[in-house]
């Protein structure tokens, strides 16, 4: 008897099958929990997109009812917000959310806009765990129509088309969709990884970095990219706008919730405050240009404030902020729109997104 007792306690024909037997519900639940998270980021993303469109339509309709004649001053427009981004979003109709709650707030013609739901599981349900809650927040400003005559659009980029970068991933193209880029330098990295960006993305699935990857030895990460306007027909004398929407990816919480940005044009306490946010040398820096074509165009050195075509700078900000840019065009002729990154070369760097560049002011 003790001989075979020994001999079954030696036998381990079976124990892969059985230990596999007990790995593999834990194993499957951690496959499911994955594929549940990322369900519920990509349908986190279409909330936020609804979210987006119903706050713009709601600044645009308050904006078209505080400019109509006799409109009261002190009129209440939270009802109207509230109707209108509620029906928009619900209207979405995202497959896999439930719940949805819309609220809003209107402050200083300034719309937020914060919308909640839950996101289905289908795999973690068996552990009790039937939905992941998911959110999105968005501000717009309130668009008081002008007696002017409203600008038009000439141009936009959101960097959504032409490219087959997958969602939750990057790559680094140069001379991409008409934007040229300078030889020797990284590219421009097209991203669609909300975490960088603060966990949004602000407009579609995609954005850009200029502080992008090398692929060849020798080169520098702060790259460039411009495109030019005015080539056929040229540009005409007149006012123009450039718009486009900055965020940090590297962010600094002791700066809080400041744009730390200046145009051209601001008053020096403005750029003596840019200048002083040192943090990371300025890791997060982005230069923007307006340059008109004589022979050829100089390029612009980095790190350089107030130049004589510069047009904005931003180091800093903590959520999508726009930039709205006027512009003025003197002479009639052929300009381009140049974008560098001017801060510390580590391949973390200002993120842009939703360029545009109008003739008056861009709706």
């Amino acid at each position: 008897m003790p001989g075979l007792f020994r001999s079954f306690l030696k036998d381990v024909r079976g124990v892969s099958a059985l230990m596999f037997g007990l790995a593999a519900p834990a194993t499957m639940l951690a496959v499911g929990g994955g594929i549940d998270y990322s369900q519920a980021a990509a349908r986190r993303q279409r909330l936020a997109s609804a979210v987006e469109l119903a706050c713009q339509h709601a600044g645009q309709e308050v904006g078209y009812r505080k400019s109509q004649t006799g409109a009261n001053p002190n009129q209440d427009y939270k009802p109207v917000i509230n109707e209108l981004t509620t029906k928009k979003i619900t209207d979405a109709a995202i497959n896999g959310i439930s719940g949805v709650a819309v609220s809003s707030t209107l402050m200083n013609d300034v719309i937020t806009i914060t919308a909640t739901a839950a996101s289905a599981n289908a795999f973690a349900g068996v552990l009790g765990y039937a939905s992941i809650s998911v959110g999105a927040e968005r501000n717009c400003n309130v668009v008081v129509a002008s007696s002017s005559t409203p600008g038009k659009v000439l141009f936009s980029e959101s960097f959504e088309n032409n490219h087959n970068v997958a969602s939750n991933s990057w790559t680094v193209l140069n001379n991409w969709n008409g934007w040229t880029t300078q030889s020797g330098k990284g590219g421009i990295e097209i991203n669609g990884i909300p975490a960088l960006a603060a966990n949004t993305i602000r407009f579609g699935n995609f954005f850009a970095e200029l502080d992008s990857h090398c692929y060849t030895s020798g080169c520098k990460t702060n790259s460039n990219m411009w495109r030019e306007f005015g080539t056929n027909p040229q540009l005409e004398v007149g006012d123009y706008e450039l718009s486009y929407w900055y965020i940090s990816r590297e962010r600094n919480p002791d700066y809080g919730s400041q744009t730390l940005c200046a145009y051209k044009t601001d008053a020096n306490t403005v750029w003596d405050k840019l200048k002083a946010a040192t943090w990371r040398e300025q890791t997060n820096r982005i230069e923007v240009f307006f340059q008109k074509k004589s022979s050829s165009y100089t390029t612009p050195s980095k790190d350089v404030d107030k130049a004589t075509d510069q047009v904005d700078v931003c180091v800093h900000t903590d959520k999508w902020t726009e930039r709205k840019i006027p512009l003025k065009v003197t002479t009639k002729g052929t300009y381009r729109i140049f974008f560098q990154a001017a801060g510390r070369e580590d391949t973390y760097g200002g993120l842009i997104d939703y360029i545009r560049f109008c003739s008056g002011i861009c709706p």
